[in-house]
């Protein structure tokens, strides 16, 4: 991680909000070939879908009441539709963890929601980017234990080669064979 900045690199997932989970799953089957997830409260005020497709994490989250206002307010209006609300990556060490926050507090940048769990091996923390980058942006960083909280969520498509749309354009994704 460079000295002083936000790291922008490390992408690991797209962060949702849906009004109602079951029509948001069902978009996700019927329009992105995502049939697998793993389905999980999370919190009194939220429940979630995950799924893995290729390297990409897909989460979307159902908020109720008591959910941070950073949530609700991007939730939409209708049914099955899903609204992007962060960009999740990933923080490697616990020394990268540590200047992301000391960045975060010289930059002054809000940060509206903060995790630290299982005697501090999960961590998480919000940066409220939108001025610059339209929707938050969520660091993470596991140790120990919490690096196994991602190994029941079901895989869609393992590689790129797998995903519906390499399966229309071969070319794209495999080269012409030239």
């Amino acid at each position: 991680m460079r000295e002083g900045v936000l790291p922008l690199g490390r992408f690991y997932q797209f962060g949702y909000v849906t009004r109602d989970l079951d029509a948001a799953a069902e978009t996700l089957r019927t329009q992105f070939g995502i049939e697998r997830f793993r389905r999980k409260r999370n919190a009194e005020w939220m429940e979630a879908l995950h799924a893995w497709t290729g390297d990409t994490q897909i989460e979307v989250l159902q908020l109720g009441e008591g959910a941070p206002q950073m949530y609700l307010d991007y939730i939409p209006a209708e049914p099955g539709k899903l609204r992007l609300q962060h960009l999740g990556r990933h923080i490697d060490t616990i020394e990268e963890w540590q200047r992301l926050e000391a960045v975060v507090a010289k930059s002054g940048f809000d940060t509206p929601l903060r995790a630290n769990a299982m005697e501090g091996q999960l961590r998480a923390l919000y940066v409220d980017t939108r001025d610059l980058l339209g929707i938050y942006s969520e660091y993470v960083y596991l140790s120990g234990a919490a690096l196994n909280l991602y190994d029941d969520i079901p895989q869609n498509y393992p590689t790129a080669k797998d995903a519906p749309l390499a399966a229309a354009a071969p070319e794209f994704f495999h080269g012409s064979g030239q």
